[in-house]
């Protein structure tokens, strides 16, 4: 909680509060928007230094995965038996000079793959295959069976989903080439192959498996190439590519609402819709935002994408100062149908896990939020990031029927999701957390951070209707804090 309690104690009286300016909010959730989330469970786990990373659930619902990112925590398996009180089977260490940001369960049971990236000249790069029940290791006692050796790094990686395949993107492959995806075959988990590699640009951030279509959708974040393509993997170690949506020629961010195409971060498929949603990820400045791109849903096609339409995240500002890094920005997110509702839930830093009403996709709007500062004051943190809320990864549990989100600093949340319109709150009723009628010392510290910022608080309504933080509210905030 380092930004808060260091502005906290910058605050001499109550009387100080007044004679700052709020500034301008930036527009909030919008009430009319659909999907409602609702907390079903919470776990900090064993809350490793350096703080968690992606978020991934195993098809049957019964596991999740987290990572970590700086320290030594490793991986996590993570027991998803009772959704409302996910627990920790088992942390495998890692290396502190490594840092594990991407977890995926593979096609076998009992095999799952971590990412390294080195945080240090000679750390270790590449990717591990991890034996949890397959072989030598279980649930409780995992072993590393096998690794590639990469020393550029591997940020994220995509394991075919019935086959020993894995995609992985950003680097260089065994040849020495620059490519974007390279595809290895881990039959022998001892053993893993190159089998190809494809695109000759090393910009790919993320992949998303599409298994619908049997395709695999990349995010090119820089190089010569930005944007979306998309690769057959009909022949799972054969990818071809059947369409992109370049970045090039199209305007760059230039206001808050607006559309940009800067810093293509993560692409995932709706084949329900033949919809494509395409998140910017920008660290200072203007942030980015979310892309709705019709690859089938209307006029659009896979070899010739029509944009629909864009949002920012809902309390979405210019990222100023120094420990405003990544907090507006969009980040990765999943698709979820509920009722007749279709919506895109983000892990979205600050904001939390938000999610955006796309049942339109022609007017994609964003909706509830929930923070994720459960257990924020017991938490270590990552510190690298700043404080709780900074959600990271999103996945949808069809089998248990709710969504599993990664806070960096706080750990694993699940939640129940509906198509029900987002509620409204008043202030005191947004800033008083667990309901009870009193200011406890976190909620306050959110309250004060919601209005150094010049925010509006979450799911309060638009701005510009009462429910921003105004010097004279932050005042009475004060007064109500000192009182309880």
């Amino acid at each position: 909680m380092v930004r808060r309690r260091t502005f906290l104690k910058g605050i001499g009286t109550a009387a100080a509060l007044s004679t700052v300016g709020a500034g301008t909010a930036s527009a909030s959730a919008n009430k009319h928007a659909r999907g409602r989330l609702e907390l079903n469970g919470h776990s900090l786990l064993s809350d490793p230094p350096g703080g968690y990373t992606e978020i991934d659930v195993r098809d049957d619902g019964a596991y999740a995965l987290t990572g970590s990112f700086y320290g030594t925590g490793g991986s996590f398996l993570v027991d998803l038996s009772d959704p409302s009180n996910p627990t920790e089977t088992h942390a495998l260490e890692s290396s502190e000079s490594t840092r594990n940001a991407d977890v995926q369960f593979g096609a076998r049971d009992g095999i799952y793959y971590r990412s390294q990236e080195p945080n240090e000249e000679g750390g270790p790069g590449g990717f591990e295959i991890v034996d949890y029940g397959y072989d030598e290791g279980s649930l409780e006692d995992p072993v590393v069976a096998g690794r590639v050796d990469r020393p550029s790094g591997v940020h994220n990686l995509e394991p075919h989903p019935e086959e020993p395949v894995v995609y992985v993107v950003n680097g260089t492959d065994a040849d020495g080439n620059q490519v974007g995806i390279t595809v290895y075959d881990t039959s022998d988990p001892a053993n893993p192959e190159q089998v190809a590699s494809a695109v000759d640009n090393p910009g790919n951030h993320d992949i998303a498996f599409d298994a619908e279509r049997d395709m695999i959708h990349s995010a090119f974040i820089g190089g010569e190439f930005v944007g979306w393509i998309g690769h057959d993997v009909s022949d799972p170690m054969s990818p071809e590519e059947v369409g992109r949506f370049s970045y090039e020629g199209r305007p760059e961010y230039t206001e808050i609402g607006t559309a940009g195409f800067e810093s293509c971060h993560y692409a995932r498929a709706d084949p329900e819709r033949d919809l494509l949603y395409v998140g910017d990820e920008i660290a200072t400045g203007l942030p980015g935002g979310k892309h709705v791109i019709d690859i089938g849903y209307g006029e659009g096609s896979l070899e010739d994408p029509v944009h629909l339409s864009f949002a920012h995240s809902p309390n979405a500002k210019v990222q100023e100062r120094s420990d405003e890094l990544y907090d507006f920005t969009t980040h990765n997110h999943e698709v979820v149908h509920t009722g007749d509702a279709s919506l895109l839930v983000d892990g979205a830093y600050h904001e939390g896990v938000v999610v955006f009403d796309v049942t339109d996709p022609e007017d994609i709007t964003p909706g509830h939020q929930y923070l994720t500062l459960d257990g924020a004051e017991e938490a270590q943190g990552a510190g690298w990031l700043g404080a709780a809320p900074m959600s990271w990864g999103i996945e949808y549990d069809e089998n248990n029927d709710v969504v599993v989100a990664s806070d960096i600093n706080t750990g694993v949340y699940t939640f129940d999701i509906s198509d029900e319109k987002q509620p409204v709150y008043s202030i005191e009723e947004s800033v008083d957390l667990n309901g009870d009628g009193d200011l406890q010392e976190n909620e306050f510290q959110l309250a004060m951070s919601y209005w150094v910022r010049d925010e509006t608080v979450p799911n309060t309504g638009p701005a510009g209707n009462n429910k921003e933080i105004t010097p004279a509210k932050a005042q009475e905030l004060m007064t109500w804090y000192r009182q309880s």
